[in-house]
């Protein structure tokens, strides 16, 4: 990959994500299992996790930005 694209960050994460699934054997399914039982002491440390409700919230106004946009666009 060439240095244009190469993230600090973007590497960072993906580095994390190896370790992290090292941890569970490559297994996702592990891995989901253990995070959905950490949810609750996340959520008593203080962690919030967006709500399905609030997620298609979120994207219908992304859908609809989208639309403005390309109303503008299409009236240039």
């Amino acid at each position: 990959m060439s240095d244009r694209y190469n993230d600090p960050i973007v590497a960072e994460v993906r580095k994390n994500r190896e370790e992290l699934l090292a941890e569970f054997d490559g297994d996702t399914k592990k891995l989901t299992a253990y995070l959905v039982a950490k949810r609750p002491q996340r959520i008593a440390a203080g962690f919030r996790y967006e709500t399905a409700e609030e997620r298609q919230a979120r994207f219908a106004w992304s859908r609809q930005q989208q639309e403005i946009l390309e109303q503008k666009l299409a009236s240039v």
